[in-house]
């Protein structure tokens, strides 16, 4: 019950059981009785001039802001006790009265004060001493002088029509004295260490306090009209000495005007003016007041500013070295993952040319061998088409692993353009040709068009051109079952040595969703219709795109579902020089031709299958073809044998084909044999490498048979007998063409040319394929030409052609 009791008494401030509370209680008390008693005794009592100040009112509220409001009883004791004591402790409801009108107007006071500024140190911003000084002028002084003069009018029998009078002097001397004293109570026990002053004897403390004694003297002492010439020096000490040497000197001025008028002398004692001279004293201690916790809080403020900024500059400082100490933790992890880029590359680099060397040697053997047992003309027809089967498959699975090299080499920076002048127009033929045979067993048309200004010769990257345009033709002959494949070639740009040359493929097939369009250049990604069929790696678009980038162009498509997808791409190139016309025909060569040396050839390999394969394809041609299985074999053998040609793998045990190409290459006999590298690396700078070491050549595995015998005719100056009649069209095309005319068709009967007529005026292609399959098979390249004219749909020249020999 008793501590429940303590509880609700503590609510109401009423802290009984708290030691300091009585203590703080007791000094309110004491405080406020001996100032007050001294305000009232040391000021000589003037009946023109009432006492302008009641300090107390200013003290209380100041310690009710420093010590909480809580306090409030030690107020209502204090007025209450003093005023008791003035009356000589006889009558006590006036006491009472005034005591009760005290400590409401003072909490009433403190409690706006906190309310508004959200401070008990309200000068510390110019918001806060606004809020302080209407608080302490407008608010609970009314309250308290209103209950003070009504308790002494009804108790003191005092007279009415003073009212007015003494209201107005006890309101306005308790906001002043507000104004003067409680900022001076709050700056002392509250404020931390503001004191400027670095020395008492400094030249600045000495002028403001000789300025601020001159100017009180005078016109304190001889009326001089100069008080307002106290406001420089005190606002010079606000700004230079803190906020508890300027209150003290403003309570010291005030204290000073009002002693003074207090004694009839002084500026604001003027008799004639009937008692005015409180109020324009109380309005410039007000002034002096105000004008000064403006200044203080201004300082405050700016005091505040320049911590924040120090503290920001500090902070700022700090994050510029953590910053800085970041950047350099990230230059040492960029140097460090640089570092593990490098090692990732060159372990990518390395796992190229492994993986190249431990696919490609063996995929040399499938597909070297197949061509072997195709050369075999004795060849029963079922076996014929089992190695057919062999060869193709080899030669697709060479395409897989050549495409995942490309993209290997491409992500590790590997992959670089090797431009060369080569003829645009028998690369875009030789395409033409390879594809037509796809498309036509396909029923696709295939139309091939370039614009008449496209150059013939230009300088770029032919083998990526090439790859790029089999793969986009070849995905558009894939994905289309109705319609046609539409390739089209325009020069769109050609300044000076340079043209921009834009290529289209247009299909009618299945197209792409637009939801598909951004994933279709990523490595392995497939659109729908691709994971429909199984077929492919993914990789194809994506390669396509980087070998087109790495020419100077970028890759587009647009695609509806149902409709048809078109890709297209430009490329940079230069224009290219005119080539020596060197027609090779794609012949199988059969043998040696007579009156010719015979020609010794060593083979380097420590793969006997490599060896074997080379040995059954040279011998039967006429070589001499000796093997050895690594470079100290192949030294050995070329010092006593003296071989003509050395084909070199560059990767064996015991001496590597590096070396002995070096040592044979470093004597004088060794610069009349020509070295050929044979290697599985895909690495365009193996190339160089190669080339550094003496090498004359340089041939990537699996090969083809004619690249060795157009290797050894380049090296040797080797003549062949060929083939007349190849029976593996499938695997050579003969590109050439002759130009028709009505003659050629002579050869035909009329009931042959009527048929091939009306075959042409009713655009009939699947008819003239028949017609033009019944030539005799000597005329290929008559065959070839008519054929080519169908598959163009160029009915019209068949009819131009036929016309003139019909009867």
């Amino acid at each position: 019950m008793t501590a429940k009791l303590n509880r609700n008494l503590a609510q109401l401030g009423l802290e009984f059981n708290n030691p300091r509370w009585w203590l703080e209680i007791f000094v309110i008390i004491v405080v406020y009785f001996a100032i007050s008693w001294g305000v009232v005794n040391g000021i000589p009592k003037n009946p023109v001039t009432p006492s302008p100040l009641w300090p107390g009112a200013g003290i209380i509220v100041g310690l009710l802001l420093v010590w909480g409001r809580s306090r409030w009883f030690g107020v209502f004791l204090a007025t209450f006790i003093y005023n008791l004591h003035r009356r000589g402790f006889t009558i006590i409801l006036p006491p009472l009265g005034a005591s009760i009108g005290s400590t409401i107007g003072a909490l009433i006071t403190v409690s706006l004060i906190l309310k508004f500024a959200r401070t008990s140190y309200p000068i510390r911003q110019v918001r806060h001493v606004v809020i302080f000084s209407l608080s302490a002028i407008f608010t609970g002084v009314i309250f308290q002088a209103s209950i003070g003069i009504l308790s002494y009018v009804s108790f003191m029998g005092k007279a009415w029509h003073d009212l007015p009078s003494a209201f107005f002097n006890w309101w306005i001397g308790d906001a002043i004295s507000i104004l003067l004293f409680a900022p001076l109570v709050f700056t002392w026990l509250r404020s931390p260490k503001d004191s400027k002053i670095k020395s008492w004897l400094s030249w600045e403390v000495f002028a403001v306090l000789s300025s601020l004694t001159i100017v009180a003297y005078l016109a304190f002492y001889n009326s001089q009209p100069i008080e307002y010439l106290l406001l420089p020096p005190l606002l010079w000490s606000a700004f230079r000495f803190g906020s508890k040497f300027t209150t003290t000197i403003v309570m010291i001025v005030s204290m000073t005007a009002t002693i003074a008028t207090a004694n009839s002398i002084g500026v604001f004692y003027k008799p004639q003016v009937n008692g005015n001279s409180v109020l324009l004293l109380q309005i410039f201690m007000g002034v002096m007041a105000i004008t000064t916790m403006s200044v203080l809080a201004i300082v405050a403020e700016n005091d505040q500013a320049n911590l924040r900024l120090q503290r920001a500059n500090i902070d700022l400082e700090q994050r510029v070295i953590e910053r800085t100490q970041e950047l350099q933790q990230s230059e040492a992890k960029s140097r460090q993952l640089a570092a593990k880029a490098e090692a990732a590359n060159q372990a990518k680099s390395a796992f190229i040319a492994n993986m190249s060397h431990e696919l490609r040697s063996p995929l040399n053997a499938v597909i070297g061998f197949s061509q072997l047992m195709l050369r075999t003309k004795e060849l029963p027809k079922e076996h014929y088409e089992n190695a057919s089967i062999i060869y193709r498959s080899g030669d697709y699975l060479l395409t897989l692993i050549n495409n995942i090299l490309d993209l290997s080499k491409i992500e590790a920076g590997k992959s670089t353009l090797n431009p060369q002048n080569f003829d645009l127009y028998l690369l875009l033929d030789d395409i033409e040709d390879m594809l037509q045979l796809r498309a036509t067993n396909a029923g696709l048309n295939f139309v091939f068009e370039r614009d008449h200004d496209v150059p013939r010769y230009i300088y770029t990257d032919a083998i990526k051109l090439r790859q790029v345009l089999i793969n986009l033709i070849g995905n558009a002959i894939k994905f289309t079952k109705v319609g046609g494949i539409f390739i089209h070639i325009t020069n769109v740009k050609s300044a000076d040595s340079d043209c921009i040359l834009r290529f289209s493929v247009r299909d009618t097939g299945v197209g792409i969703a637009t939801t598909e369009l951004s994933e279709l250049f990523v490595s392995f990604a497939q659109a729908q219709a691709g994971r429909e069929k199984q077929e492919g790696t993914g990789l194809g678009l994506a390669i396509s795109r980087k070998f087109v980038q790495l020419m100077g162009g970028d890759i587009s498509v647009t695609s509806k579902v149902g409709k048809g997808t078109t890709f297209q791409f430009e490329i940079q190139a230069k224009l290219g020089q005119e080539l020596a016309n060197e027609q090779v025909g794609k012949r199988r060569a059969l043998a040696l031709a007579p009156n010719q040396p015979t020609y010794k050839i060593l083979v380097v390999d420590d793969k006997p299958v490599n060896c074997q394969l080379l040995t059954k394809l040279l011998r039967p041609m006429g070589f001499e073809v000796k093997e050895a299985s690594n470079g100290q074999e192949a030294i050995a053998i070329w010092d006593t044998w003296e071989p003509h040609l050395i084909w070199m793998d560059m990767r064996m045990p015991v001496m590597d084909g590096y070396e002995a190409t070096k040592y044979i290459k470093s004597t004088t006999k060794g610069n009349a044999t020509a070295v050929i590298a044979l290697t599985a690396s895909v690495l365009e700078e193996e190339k160089a490498v190669v080339l550094s070491t003496g090498c004359d050549d340089f041939l990537r595995k699996p090969f083809n048979e004619q690249i060795i015998f157009d290797t050894l005719a380049k090296h040797l100056g080797v003549e062949y007998i060929y083939e007349t009649n190849p029976n593996y069209e499938h695997e050579m095309d003969i590109s050439t063409e002759i130009p028709l005319t009505s003659d050629n068709l002579k050869i035909m009967p009329s009931k042959w040319l009527n048929q091939l007529y009306e075959a042409s005026l009713e655009a009939d292609k699947d008819l003239v394929m028949k017609l033009i399959g019944e030539i005799s098979e000597t005329e290929t390249l008559l065959v070839r030409s008519l054929t080519k004219l169908v598959r163009n749909f160029q009915f019209e020249k068949l009819i131009d052609l036929v016309e003139p020999l019909l009867s």
